[in-house]
């Protein structure tokens, strides 16, 4: 049985923290491209998307994430990942090189530090 996907978004004045859980796949993509685009279209600059609760993560999961970060770029808008190294998930993003496309972070305060900055 699959894990139930959540996303759970905390609010700052320019920037969010959006904490995912569960598995990101074709199914739930989707619901976190929704998440973001209301995040931004409420005036979130920054996206920080704490992806620890991340059990799985397959091909249509990882192309939301690399289109939510081109439709941010493209708005002068910006968004880093957390991913811990000890995550299988992680590797996900290190055989495909998506890594080097996508800030990458041990921490959400490493994140938040990077991508929104120190607010």
């Amino acid at each position: 049985m699959n894990e139930p996907f959540e996303t759970n978004a905390t609010r700052f004045p320019t920037y969010a923290v959006v904490a995912v859980s569960g598995e990101l796949d074709a199914y739930t993509a989707p619901k976190l491209r929704e998440c973001t685009q209301s995040l931004v279209g409420d005036g979130v600059e920054r996206l920080v998307l704490d992806l620890r609760g991340v059990t799985f993560l397959d091909s249509t999961g990882l192309g939301a994430l690399v289109g939510i970060k081109k439709r941010l770029s493209s708005g002068d808008k910006t968004m880093c990942l957390v991913v811990e190294d000890s995550q299988p998930v992680r590797r996900v993003f290190e055989n495909t090189r998506v890594d080097k496309a996508l800030p990458i972070h041990q921490t959400v305060e490493a994140a938040v530090h990077d991508c929104a900055g120190a607010s």
